[in-house]
């Protein structure tokens, strides 16, 4: 009896060492207790303790690991948060298929831009390209651009016979997000906050570039334009509202963003791409507005 309480001491020992002596995987809104397999140049492989399977995922969404030797490793992300199309710049654009492994599909992107003359620059016109893909992916909910296919053609001069062609560059590739809507979180954002139609902007792939639109946050009385939802509900994975803010060409708007006093919506219509933000009655031009109104009804 002794023998076996020994043993069974013994065991449960190993088994509270072999837990505490884990590898830890902090990535931006979790901890994963794993074992890590393998450190490799764009991924880390991973398995749950007592299971087989293996599992990989980008360095890119991993900030550190704690090995159960006590050694921290740290890794730089070159994932960034991006909210509306001024944080375009931020998007990553990636060759390697590992990067977007374990990240959410936001849909195809594609960008085509073409220079004016035939001495027009191919760095100026290639940017411009990389500056279109980029605003479609912010526009999607994207932070990743996955390329499958750039394609660049040089300035082309003309003779009697054969016409010019000016430089060109198109880009196709799939947008990702490396933090996909919350879509628990941001249901209960958009029931808790009242919201004012505050920008449109709207990407057409065969513009030079995006459209950006203010628009009024009060009407010819100066009374607020706050939005009126009528229903909020999940389709297909994705948190989709039903309004009407007077632009959109659809009733049905899906939801990309709701944080930091903003809500973006999104269509999508062919070639085009429309966001519409709205902001909280936290924002300044908001609030500001509400006092002007205040001050307005004193006697």
């Amino acid at each position: 009896m002794r023998l076996l309480f020994l043993l069974l001491l013994l065991v449960g020992g190993f088994g509270a060492y072999a837990q505490e002596n884990n590898d830890k995987l902090y990535l931006a809104n979790e901890t994963l207790d794993v074992s890590v397999e393998e450190v490799g140049m764009n991924t880390i492989t991973y398995r749950y303790p007592g299971e087989n399977a293996s599992y990989v995922i980008s360095k890119n969404r991993v900030d550190k690991i704690i090995f159960g030797s006590g050694r921290e490793e740290v890794f730089k992300s070159n994932f960034h948060d991006v909210l509306t199309i001024d944080d375009y710049e931020k998007v990553y654009i990636t060759y390697v298929p590992e990067d977007i492994k374990g990240l959410a599909s936001r849909g195809e992107v594609f960008a085509k831009a073409t220079g004016v003359t035939a001495l027009s620059s191919i760095n100026n016109v290639k940017n411009r390209a990389v500056k279109k893909a980029k605003i479609e992916a912010t526009m999607l909910g994207a932070n990743v651009i996955y390329v499958g296919n750039m394609f660049q053609r040089g300035n082309q001069y003309g003779s009697e016979e054969t016409p010019a062609n000016s430089t060109m560059t198109s880009i196709s590739g799939t947008a990702y997000s490396s933090e996909p809507l919350d879509v628990k979180a941001a249901r209960e954002y958009i029931q808790n906050h009242e919201f004012v139609y505050s920008h449109n902007y709207k990407l057409n792939r065969n513009a030079w570039d995006a459209d950006i639109e203010p628009k009024p946050i009060t009407n010819t009385k100066g009374e607020i334009n706050f939005v009126q939802f009528m229903d909020i509900y999940e389709h297909d994975g994705k948190l989709m509202v039903k309004v009407d803010i007077g632009d959109n060409r659809k009733n049905e708007l899906e939801v990309i963003k709701a944080e930091q006093d903003k809500l973006i919506l999104m269509e999508r219509n062919g070639k085009k791409i429309y966001n519409y933000l709205l902001i909280t009655k936290e924002d300044p031009r908001v609030s500001n507005a509400l006092k002007a109104q205040r001050h307005s009804t004193l006697p």
